[in-house]
């Protein structure tokens, strides 16, 4: 099942990729929604080959979650493939400078289960897809506004 948005932010590409691939403030997001996230050779700078593992809550059950950077092409493109329970996770993000101060962020996110388990979550995710669409497109749209923010706050100084 896949799911496609995208948020053009008033920003340069370079600060875009470097705010959207800063994950830091996305492990804290999972940290405060329940999720145990580790990362996997306590790396901190984002390249090709980073790795998280833990434990998050699914209709309330653990389930482990194991997620790998796959591709990294500065300013272009990041690619992390993730497990969680027994649903793959194929998301990629794709930066696209439209002028010298806008940048279009493209979220394609793939979701395909392996256990009986995930593919009921699936099924329940297809009836609620204009939901899940939304969800998406808010987180897509809070980064970019934090980005905008950012951006905006660097120009006045």
């Amino acid at each position: 099942m896949k799911f496609k948005v995208s948020e053009d932010v008033d920003a340069p590409q370079e600060m875009v990729w470097q705010r959207f691939t800063d994950f830091s403030g996305f492990e804290e997001d999972a940290r405060g929604r329940g999720a145990v996230l580790n990362r996997v050779g306590n790396w901190t700078q984002t390249s090709q080959g980073v790795e998280w593992r833990g434990e998050v809550t699914v209709r309330g059950k653990s389930r482990p979650i194991t997620a790998k950077v796959t591709q990294l092409v500065p300013q272009e493109l990041c690619i992390v493939d993730s497990r969680i329970g027994g649903m793959n996770c194929h998301q990629e993000i794709i930066f696209v400078p439209l002028s010298a101060t806008v940048t279009r962020v493209a979220l394609m996110l793939d979701l395909s289960a392996d256990t009986l388990t995930a593919r009921l979550l699936l099924q329940t995710m297809k009836l609620a897809r204009g939901r899940v669409l939304q969800k998406l497109q808010g987180v897509l749209a809070r980064q970019g506004n934090a980005v905008e923010a950012a951006y905006r706050r660097q120009n006045r100084s």
